[in-house]
């Protein structure tokens, strides 16, 4: 988990939509903006382009100057870091509020679910996610609910009306094990990622790079690994409660984990490091 940046606001402090209810909240992010986007040289010019007065941009300036925010170089005005940062919280707070709010008004009336159980026609059922499935059980006890609109035996797929309520997802952390930095396709398998791989504890399996698709292609113990399109199976993995694994090289890693990371919000990362350790190497090693 990162580290809460010193710009941002307390815990219990309103962020996204509810942040811009702050008087002058909205003009100081514009004001901010401007100065980082464009060069400006005279508060006017910028005052013209927000349509405000020349007062109020100068009040606005002189509060971010007073937090560090904004300074004038060379004759015009510039974001500092502390500014840019506070841009970036500040953005990235209200990309995820309504990314949240936008899946919420996305309303099903009907839905296609995997019968947990035997169900009667017109039978009311509850909607539970279980490894990656939507699944549809008897009785109304979940937060989401609906009714059976034909017989099913357990296993078969189901149509559920009169839906009501929102299915609780629970994101999974996507596992990350990061080959050591100066590992060759050459050198043995670290033993530790032998016995995850042999464990088959997971429901997606991501080699990222030729490199360890080598490594864990011969060690997958049901689950064939993916090399295509891993970061965002990942993702779409964790946000429905299956837990993926990936294996990475070093260099790789930034890349991976700035895939996963956007659009926000981001899956919860496990990074996991390993060591040389002694094992075999993968088939056609050596």
């Amino acid at each position: 988990m990162r580290p809460r940046s010193p710009n941002l606001p307390p815990g219990d402090a309103p962020v996204g939509l509810p942040a811009l209810r702050s008087p002058g909240r909205v003009s100081e992010l514009l004001f901010l903006y401007e100065t980082a986007t464009r060069r400006h040289g005279r508060l006017r010019s910028i005052a013209q382009v927000l349509g405000l007065s020349v007062q109020a941009v100068s009040l606005l300036y002189r509060d971010a100057r007073a937090r560090g925010w904004v300074e004038e170089v060379d004759g015009t005005y510039r974001p500092t870091l502390r500014g840019i940062e506070h841009l970036h919280n500040a953005f990235g707070n209200l990309t995820v509020d309504l990314e949240a709010r936008r899946r919420n008004l996305a309303i099903i009336r009907q839905c296609w679910a995997v019968a947990g159980e035997a169900l009667t026609s017109g039978e009311e059922v509850s909607l539970v996610m279980e490894g990656g499935f939507l699944r549809a059980k008897k009785g109304r006890t979940g937060p989401s609910r609906g009714r059976a609109l034909q017989r099913a035996r357990r296993g078969d797929l189901v149509e559920v009306g009169e839906l009501q309520g929102v299915v609780s997802l629970r994101p999974c952390p996507v596992e990350i094990y990061v080959l050591p930095e100066s590992w060759s396709p050459l050198d043995p398998v670290p033993a530790r990622l032998v016995r995850v791989l042999r464990g088959g504890n997971h429901g997606l399996l991501v080699a990222e790079g030729l490199e360890a698709y080598h490594v864990v292609e011969p060690l997958a113990a049901r689950t064939p690994p993916l090399r295509f399109g891993g970061a965002a199976a990942a993702r779409d993995a964790s946000q429905v409660g299956v837990p993926a694994l990936v294996v990475v090289t070093q260099e790789r890693l930034a890349s991976l984990l700035k895939r996963l990371e956007e659009p926000p919000p981001a899956p919860p990362v496990l990074l996991r490091t390993l060591g040389r350790g002694r094992s075999r190497s993968p088939k056609g090693a050596g």
